[in-house]
């Protein structure tokens, strides 16, 4: 009986294990994918659609896969106002922001074109205790990248 029982407790441990080790897999091929977002060449629809993510899901990692190495950020209520902030120090602070107001909703209320190489973005952004609204610019790049360049949160 014990010999049955310490059998049947190994298999599970060896089932954990695994499930272990598949979870890390996926968790490291995410975060290359992640990373990997800055040396493709994404089309700005495809920007503000990671962006939208990013909100939705309260994740400064995605979002910062979408920032120019510097942007402007502006966090109402919050006293953040950055000029030519590297985007690892906004990934710091964008974190810290969702951390302490994480997601209830995000939507674009619109979006638009001021050039081939310039579109900006409005959306909501909820969360439990309080909204703002999102505003965002998305540059052509030298690169010829399309990147998040402005960030703002404005409480509503």
């Amino acid at each position: 009986m014990t010999i049955t029982i310490r059998i049947a407790n190994i298999e599970q441990n060896k089932h954990i294990l695994t499930m272990k080790h598949i979870i890390g897999l996926i968790a490291v091929a995410a975060l290359i994918s992640f990373s990997s977002f800055k040396e493709r060449k994404l089309n700005v629809n495809d920007i503000s659609s990671i962006v939208g993510q990013s909100f939705r899901s309260g994740s400064s990692e995605l979002l910062t896969g979408c920032l120019d190495k510097e942007i402007e950020l502006i966090i109402d209520g919050d006293r953040v106002e950055y000029q030519n902030l590297p985007s690892q120090k906004a990934q710091l602070i964008l974190n810290s922001f969702f951390k302490k107001t994480p997601p209830v909703s995000f939507s674009y209320v619109y979006q638009g074109n001021n050039s081939a190489e310039l579109k900006y973005c409005i959306g909501n952004y909820r969360s439990k205790n309080s909204d703002y609204l999102v505003y965002m610019l998305i540059k052509k790049t030298k690169g010829e990248k399309f990147l998040v360049n402005t960030l703002q949160l404005k409480k509503s």
